[in-house]
């Protein structure tokens, strides 16, 4: 087994959270594999191009993913093609709340939103 049960259930807890917001998006899925766990894939459409999945090693690593995707739809809702370490102070407010949501119920990952912010300096 790849996980461990209780590795296994963190990250499921994970995507339960995130659950609509990994339902909703039409750039990536979650997949199990058997073989190695958890993939991450990524899909591009029009055309549909189905790209290299990222193996989902933890629940934290897994969070992280999610969260920075959250602040994708962001940008993609401002339609400004730039990241976090580029975003302007009202998308940045607005990517703390739709974060807010996630983290309410996961705090122990909260850390994870300064890294992603810092990581943006």
């Amino acid at each position: 087994m790849v996980y461990t049960k209780q590795e296994k259930d963190e990250i499921e807890r994970v995507r339960k959270v995130f659950a609509e917001h990994i339902q909703q998006s039409p750039n990536y899925d979650l997949l199990w594999s058997d073989k190695v766990g958890y993939v991450w894939l990524s899909i591009e459409v029009g055309p549909l191009h189905v790209d290299t999945g990222m193996w989902i090693e933890s629940a934290a690593d897994f969070c992280e993913i999610l969260l920075d995707d959250v602040a994708d739809d962001v940008f993609e809702m401002t339609g400004n093609d730039h990241t976090l370490e580029d975003a302007d102070p009202l998308e940045l407010a607005e990517i703390k709340r739709r974060w807010k949501v996630y983290i309410e119920q996961l705090p122990e990952y909260a850390y994870l939103c300064e890294k992603l912010l810092n990581r943006s300096k």
